[in-house]
């Protein structure tokens, strides 16, 4: 495997200060990235002196290009909405989902809300438990009818319930990202 040093184009400690300016935790980053939580905190810890894997990088430097394309409002640091056109789409005070609420029955038809914060989807189905699962997500179509469904990790999902007690989640993920993925096959 080609190993890369400290005179190319990737900066770890960079890119480990890029992430944290974005407030995205080391196992959600690494979701997004595709790659392990290992992985990511190896390659952030990586010397100045020393090798890395540049696969790894390569992930790394490309989810944080796209993040930051997606999401500069969370370059601040306080995670605040730069819209000011539809402000009932301000996410900052809605409850975030416990772990024991993250069932099926509970997320199902929840809507999912995109890197710039418009309507994606619907949550279809779940496959698997806990912040393992797959989270089948009907995208376009009308009333169910012609949506393209695709499989997403659970980690890349911030599910929580508004004012009214409505859940539905954000996502760096935008309606172009996901309608680039394959569809999910239902096996039955």
């Amino acid at each position: 495997m080609t190993q890369y040093t400290s005179d190319s184009p990737y900066q770890p400690k960079g890119d480990h200060n890029r992430r944290l300016s974005l407030g995205i935790d080391p196992d959600q980053f690494a979701a997004e990235a595709g790659i392990t939580t290992d992985e990511l905190r190896d390659y952030e810890r990586t010397a100045p002196d020393h090798d890395y894997d540049p696969q790894v990088a390569l992930r790394v430097t490309n989810a944080l290009d796209r993040l930051e394309q997606a999401m500069p409002n969370l370059q601040n640091g306080r995670g605040e909405s730069v819209s000011t056109t539809n402000p009932t789409l301000d996410h900052s005070h809605h409850r975030r989902l416990q772990a024991s609420e993250m069932s099926e029955a509970t997320l199902r038809g929840a809507t999912i809300y995109g890197a710039d914060n418009q309507e994606i989807g619907k949550v279809s189905h779940l496959h698997g438990q806990g912040p393992s699962a797959q989270v089948i997500i009907d995208i376009g179509g009308f009333l169910g009818i012609g949506a393209k469904p695709v499989a997403v990790g659970m980690a890349s999902l911030d599910f929580m319930r508004d004012e009214n007690g409505h859940v539905h989640a954000v996502t760096l993920w935008t309606k172009h990202d996901l309608e680039q993925m394959p569809e999910h096959q239902h096996h039955h």
